[in-house]
């Protein structure tokens, strides 16, 4: 089989024992995340065969602007901000949307029984997730959302489009960590399945709000949703998409994984859904490294589809396997668990930088002078001398230097 990146692959079978959280058994920790996928029960069921562990359904809302597929737009563009054509997507994109693709509770109840039997077919938990505007409606859909059927609900505290309701919505509410008590507290007594909570990343400190939910009583969270943010059209100098909207994508990913960690090293105890910015299989098991158990996939399920997810699943198996593991949760926090922090940098391992002056005795541009800033490189007449006793073994010269003539070593 074809693997993500073209190279051919051996199939592996799916871990043993799955990821049991939450009550629940996923068969892996890939989750397809609440987007546009879930609108129809024929994409839906495309990707419950791929084989992931779980899909996340379109939030149901109150707020009638975010209801308007007409006006639902997705904008992809590369790192310059210029707009992507075609399937060939970069490694590194910023996938923007805004606008109307949310249902309503009546339009979801009347989808709700087929997706939830396309999961029980396919041994795939499936999501139910909700987004309002006042306690009432949010505590009236996890209700409902229970009475389907659905084994779980997402709370949407992360939708980037919190100004689209005269109540609060969205980020709004994930701003505010009362908010985030009062309604994820309300939600968590009135129904008896587990309750997720995904947060924004618009917060002073994620560690904070999942503290203040862990101590509602809420047992999981999505580490995160999408910014918002904004766009300018390179040609006619308007906003992009008209205005505000979710900024998402690839280079996501180490902003989401710092907050991933912080999430698990504030409350070990929280299930962690990680999210925004997983790509690749190497990004899942990341993701999984700094403390989340179960992964949401978004923006690659929407360009790429079905067949992607499936390589997704068998090339996360093979890296598990590669390194020597045999259940998904030998690799939950393998990272976060080894941060060093600021307040401990002392801690660190002094760095030893040694040049190899026969290679770079013809360099004429020398770009290591340029870069170091403390005075470790000194110009001679044929290449540069490394002064020891002015370094900080910062590595700025590794990564500028053209004949890889720099080696860093750490040292005790």
């Amino acid at each position: 089989m074809t693997g993500l990146r073209g190279q051919e692959k051996e199939t592996y079978m799916s871990l043993k024992n799955g990821v049991q959280v939450l009550g629940l058994h996923f068969k892996n920790p890939i989750v397809v995340a609440s987007t546009d996928i879930a609108r129809t029960a024929e994409q839906f069921r495309a990707f419950a065969e791929s084989g992931v562990g779980a899909i996340i359904t379109k939030s149901v809302t109150d707020a009638p602007a975010l209801q308007d597929a007409g006006i639902a737009r997705i904008h992809i563009a590369d790192m310059y901000q210029r707009p992507v054509r075609g399937e060939g997507y970069p490694d590194q994109y910023y996938f923007f949307s805004r606008g109307g693709s949310m249902l309503s509770m009546e339009a979801f109840g009347r989808k709700a029984p087929e997706l939830l039997a396309i999961g029980i077919e396919n041994g795939v938990v499936v999501i139910g997730s909700i987004a309002a505007s006042n306690v009432e409606n949010w505590v009236s859909y996890a209700r409902q959302m229970e009475q389907l059927g659905f084994p779980a609900i997402e709370l949407n505290f992360g939708n980037p489009h919190g100004e689209a309701s005269k109540g609060k919505l969205g980020f709004l509410i994930g701003q505010s960590p009362e908010l985030c008590r009062q309604i994820a507290g309300a939600v968590r007594r009135a129904v008896s399945i587990p309750v997720i909570v995904k947060l924004t990343p618009q917060v002073s400190s994620v560690a904070e709000i999942t503290k203040a939910l862990y101590e509602e009583g809420i047992s999981a969270v999505t580490v995160m949703h999408r910014f918002q943010g904004l766009m300018v059209d390179p040609e006619t100098d308007e906003p992009v998409l008209g205005g505000w909207a979710a900024l998402g994508g690839p280079w996501m990913k180490p902003v989401s994984l710092a907050n991933v960690a912080r999430a698990r090293r504030a409350v070990p105890e929280m299930t962690i859904l990680g999210g925004n910015g997983a790509d690749t299989a190497r990004d899942v098991y990341d993701y999984m490294c700094c403390g989340a158990s179960l992964v949401e996939v978004g923006s690659s399920m929407m360009l790429r589809g079905p067949e992607y997810a499936s390589a997704l699943v068998e090339e996360l198996d093979a890296l598990v396997h590669a390194k020597g593991m045999e259940e998904y949760n030998q690799v939950v926090g393998r990272t976060a668990d080894h941060i060093v922090t600021y307040q401990n940098l002392g801690s660190l391992p002094r760095r030893q930088v040694t040049v190899q002056t026969e290679l770079c005795r013809d360099c004429e541009e020398r770009p290591c002078l340029r870069t170091c800033y403390f005075g470790g490189m000194k110009p001679i007449e044929a290449g540069v001398l490394h002064d020891d006793t002015a370094c900080s073994g910062c590595g700025l010269c590794l990564h500028s230097c053209p004949k890889q003539a720099v080696s860093i070593e750490e040292i005790s």
